[in-house]
């Protein structure tokens, strides 16, 4: 559905893929439950039938950024490629995410929308929670219950400029975007409708206009009694005597709930309502049930003068995103010039809890990873595992709290909760809309997407437990964090696989330096559980000695959990409240393979293109580079990729010193850059720099950077870091001052 959607998107923007230059055309998609399909046909397998009569091959599109890959492999696309995981809203997100990619320079071209497909797991979950309507769905009126849907969406968005030198059809503008938490409850949106508001109200500012400007709506509207009832409190709120006025409605109402498709869908649906002057209308509507005396468009469409159109969707754990597209071009507002800094840091890992339990642990060189006794591991080849052990960042948790939370919740709030205090950031009413939080995760919440799962297949559908479905979204963990200290700002949640940690990294200086937060938190949070183990161990990924990154004997990696969390905040915040600055990001790139999926060019042509454009965007040269923390794993292609990369853009003159820390620690997915930018922060302030452990017999390329000595004290930098598949993310960070 993403390729051929995709496909056609380019089609009708009549738009040459060729004419561009490969890196810089970027994808930004959302989606929620991504190849799922595939991973649940490889868990029945599983338990069914045995570990030894399991398809690995399904595993291949499992990934939650597979979709994208597979674009990106099909139209040769090499940009930034960033996969939004909000559950309802992330195609909205990911819309607002391209217009940040483009505003920065990052690309010339993003094509941005959303997919989903249906799958038994969200079916049977919105089915536990007695949400979904057997008949047709009626939003705003009946509002009793979901009808779910599939489906995908792309829009082709580029500069204005670009696209008349071209000749290109303008449909609309993207004018702006809103983020907003409600921090109130895991499923439930905030009554008042608060957080719905507040994106509303930040989308149109961002986009320059005022609400007397806006013509139309194209609700969230999901059918269900509490979204029904928020979402048209909000709208009285925001239009006050003028709501009666805009009309409002939902296209779900006609092809249902596409989940992480919805927003990218009802995108599309805005930029054809401006196009044709034409309102979409709310079928099955029936008056007499309406709560709200407001214009739902019912029964059909109709003509209408539209010039401004705001799009609402609003997700799980109280995630909001509000879009505005308009038929006119309005001046945006500059982003900032301001420096952003990072003042916090909570780490739980593998060999430790606390940011100087973990730095200690790093340099007295102790090993993370241990053979993990597990029955159902006994046919695995790979035994290594980096298990968290240390069970005191529980206490972090208010135990109340702490039972409706996962093992990825609990390392997504304890390592929040760390960091606000080793910032001194105190999350207050009158500053939480003023703080956001950003959320990575590779492989997100198995462990609960696994027990839901397993109860499906061996159960039945509707055995499934009410009060785990809410954790299987890849965003429950963000929502969770921002119930727990009560953040009320921009939220989102990345899971681009390896690299969303260095993403959500760039994703939060935008929302700083765009004016729309203060602080954002940075979590980085990564499980690890048998069936992950056993879904890498079949594709023959993990080693069943050592991790060695870098070397001619390299045999495989091994997994570990981590929590990280920092806190950015732009320079003058951080500086008027005398937080302790820990050292600033000065620049970021990425780029891709376009290869076929989970494959990883050896030969590093994209990641070391990855290298120079971070270098570019910071303004450093290669030879001002003190330290290189790679993301080497012990795979071939991967570590070889890497280390070519690493021999191009930074073997010449003066080599910084390389690190790396999977030996350590072992893989802890979209984290494991995270933690190397913890480790970095203490190289630049006293330049100490952490040998490579498992490494006995370096790969050529490598070897000039291993030998370096080590002058990495109050140089900047580079975190690297490459998911399998082909995308890559470099972020260059610096000591304060310098």
């Amino acid at each position: 559905m993403a390729v051929v959607a995709a496909q056609a998107a380019v089609q009708a923007a009549d738009l040459d893929l060729g004419a561009v230059k490969p890196y810089r055309v970027g994808i930004a998609m959302g989606t929620s439950v991504g190849g799922l399909v595939r991973g649940e046909t490889f868990h029945r397998q599983l338990l069914t039938r045995g570990y030894a009569r399991t398809n690995p091959a399904l595993l291949r599109t499992y990934p939650l950024y597979s979709a994208s890959d597979a674009v990106s492999h099909h139209l040769g696309i090499k940009g930034p490629k960033f996969v939004v995981s909000n559950a309802c809203a992330a195609g909205a997100n990911a819309i607002g995410l391209a217009l940040d990619l483009l505003r920065s320079r990052q690309v010339d071209v993003v094509l941005a929308g959303g997919v989903d497909p249906l799958d038994i797991l969200s079916l049977a979950g919105f089915n536990s929670l007695q949400a979904v309507d057997p008949r047709p769905c009626a939003p705003y009126s009946r509002s009793s219950g979901i009808n779910i849907g599939e489906g995908a969406a792309w829009l082709v968005l580029e500069p204005e400029e670009r696209a008349r030198a071209r000749s290109a059809p303008i449909l609309a503008y993207l004018l702006g975007y809103g983020l907003s938490a409600d921090a109130y409850h895991p499923t439930a949106p905030d009554p008042a409708g608060s957080g719905a508001l507040r994106s509303m109200e930040r989308a149109i500012r961002r986009a320059g206009l005022t609400v007397d400007a806006i013509d139309y709506i194209n609700g969230h509207g999901t059918g269900t009694a509490a979204n029904d009832d928020a979402e048209p409190r909000a709208v009285v709120t925001l239009f006050k005597n003028r709501a009666r006025e805009v009309p409002i409605s939902s296209t779900k109402s006609q092809i249902g709930h596409t989940l992480g498709a919805a927003g990218a869908i009802e995108a599309a649906i805005c930029v054809l309502a401006l196009r044709d002057q034409v309102l979409p209308p709310t079928v099955n509507f029936d008056p007499d049930a309406a709560r709200y005396d407001l214009d739902f468009v019912p029964g059909a469409a109709r003509p209408a003068r539209v010039e401004n159109v705001l799009s609402n969707s609003f997700a799980f754990g109280g995630n909001n995103c509000s879009l505005v597209f308009g038929r006119k071009a309005v001046r945006s507002q500059p982003a900032l010039d301001t420096p952003v800094v990072i003042t916090g840091v909570g780490v739980v890992s593998p060999l430790g809890v606390g940011y100087r339990a973990f730095l200690e642990a790093v340099r007295e060189g102790r090993l993370g990873l241990r053979p993990v006794e597990i029955p159902e591991l006994a046919p695995c080849r790979g035994r290594l595992a980096g298990e968290v052990r240390d069970p005191s960042y529980r206490r972090l948790v208010d135990p109340a709290y702490a039972r409706r939370l996962d093992q990825i919740g609990l390392l997504a709030v304890a390592s929040a909760r760390m960091a606000c205090q080793d910032a001194g950031l105190r999350v207050q009413p009158s500053n939480a809309d003023r703080i956001g939080v950003i959320f990575a995760t590779g492989t997100g919440p198995m462990e609960t997407v696994e027990a839901v799962s397993r109860t499906i297949i061996l159960e039945g559908p509707h055995r499934v437990n009410p009060r785990l479905f809410p954790n299987t979204v890849m965003n429950a963990a963000a929502g969770h964090v921002c119930i727990s200290l009560q953040i009320k700002g921009p939220t989102s949640t990345l899971a681009t696989g390896c690299v969303a940690g260095l993403q959500a990294i760039w994703y939060a200086g935008e929302l700083i330096r765009n004016g729309e937060a203060d602080a954002v938190l940075v979590v980085g949070a990564d499980e690890y559980t048998p069936v992950l183990h056993i879904g890498y161990d079949r594709l023959r990924a993990l080693t069943d000695t050592a991790v060695r990154p870098y070397d001619r004997n390299r045999s495989g990696t091994a997994l570990a959990a981590a929590g990280v969390a920092l806190v950015l905040e732009s320079a003058a915040h951080a500086v008027t409240r005398g937080a302790p600055i820990r050292g600033q990001v000065l620049g970021f790139g990425a780029a891709a393979d376009a290869g076929p999926l989970l494959h990883n060019d050896p030969a590093g042509t994209a990641w070391a293109e990855c290298f120079r454009i971070c270098l570019d965007n910071a303004g450093v040269l290669p030879g001002d580079v003190g330290c290189v923390f790679g993301a080497a794993r012990g795979a071939r292609q991967v570590d070889q990729g890497e280390a070519r990369a690493l021999a191009e853009v930074f073997g010449r003159d003066r080599p910084p010193r390389l690190a790396n820390l999977t030996g350590q620690v072992g893989y802890a997915q979209s984290t494991a850059a995270l933690l190397s930018l913890v480790v970095a922060l203490e190289t630049m302030a006293t330049g100490w720099v952490p040998p490579v452990m498992g490494l006995e017999e370096p790969l050529p390329e490598v070897e000039p950077l291993l030998r370096s000595p080590a002058e990495a004290a109050g140089k900047p930098c580079l975190i690297s870091a490459g998911a399998w598949g082909g995308t890559y993310a470099a972020v260059l960070a610096g000591p304060w001052g310098a």
